[in-house]
């Protein structure tokens, strides 16, 4: 399979895409990925996850991919965030993981 192009999409829309096809039509591995989504997607208002992005944007050193990812996963601890970055070239200072922390507690989850 050749990637023709990327794009970064909140675990909402990936989960609502997926809901949208005839489940005879969904590969083994679409049929996971709904699975997993319909479990642990946290927050499903479009409109506060555009919020939400807005506030990470205003953290430096944060990329698209690293806010589409805390707002996947919805860290609440420290070692959560590091674990995020663990293998990104961002060093995030202690300030920066503090902030990121203060918003996701901020955050009401389903």
């Amino acid at each position: 399979m050749k990637i023709v192009e990327e794009e970064y999409v909140y675990p909402v829309e990936a989960l609502e895409a997926l809901n949208d096809r005839d489940e005879e039509e969904l590969t083994h591995e679409q049929r996971i990925a709904l699975e997993n989504l319909s479990r642990h997607t946290k927050i499903t208002d479009l409109d506060t996850l555009g919020e939400l992005h807005s506030e990470f944007k205003e953290i430096e050193g944060l990329k698209d991919k690293h806010i589409y990812k805390i707002l996947e996963v919805v860290p609440t601890e420290e070692s959560t965030v590091r674990a995020i970055f663990s293998k990104e070239r961002v060093k995030l200072e202690d300030s920066d993981i503090e902030n990121i922390l203060d918003i996701t507690n901020s955050i009401e989850t389903e």
